[in-house]
């Protein structure tokens, strides 16, 4: 068998290209990972057991009734202070235009700031003791939330425990 010059040509190129990429250098590959020696847990944290979930539900409601408790003594606070503002404009207006010889004019102004300092000294009692359950509010919720939150629980155990409790209103109310 003989080889013309094209052919030979051929062949050598092929050769060439064989063994140039043969011989390409060898760069460092990234080390592989190293495995840690405590395999990670790919489990979910246990869901809260029905006992559980209804403590920290009938606990969220207990939250919610002093929640609401709170709100409504706020409201009235705001509403006895809107008073006590309202009845300082009024006592400045007829200050403004009260007769200095009027002595009956007189007397019923201090008589109304009198009515107005006891409304006023009422809101201060009441203050205290709104800020008291504010506080006592916080720290119910906070262990709430600490105990109860971001939890998992079974979507069905929810389901019967709602059902229980409408059948217990149902029941209390005939």
């Amino acid at each position: 068998m003989s080889f013309t010059l094209g052919s030979q040509r051929s062949v050598l190129i092929v050769i060439g290209l064989l063994l140039s990429t043969a011989h390409v250098p060898a760069y460092a590959a990234d080390p592989p990972p190293k495995k840690s020696l405590v395999k990670p847990s790919k489990s979910k944290p246990k869901p809260m057991s029905r006992d559980q979930l209804r403590s920290c539900m009938d606990e969220q409601d207990r939250v919610l009734a002093m929640r609401e408790n709170v709100l409504k003594e706020q409201t009235a606070l705001d509403e006895q202070r809107a008073q006590v503002t309202r009845m300082d404009a009024e006592l400045e207006r007829k200050r403004a235009s009260l007769d200095p010889a009027d002595v009956a004019a007189k007397q019923t102004l201090q008589e109304e700031e009198a009515r107005r300092n006891a409304v006023g000294e009422a809101y201060n009692a009441r203050l205290p003791a709104l800020k008291e359950q504010g506080s006592t509010l916080d720290k119910v919720r906070q262990g709430w939330v600490d105990r109860c939150a971001d939890k998992d629980f079974d979507e069905l155990d929810e389901a019967a425990i709602r059902r229980e409790r409408q059948r217990a209103a149902k029941s209390a109310a005939k």
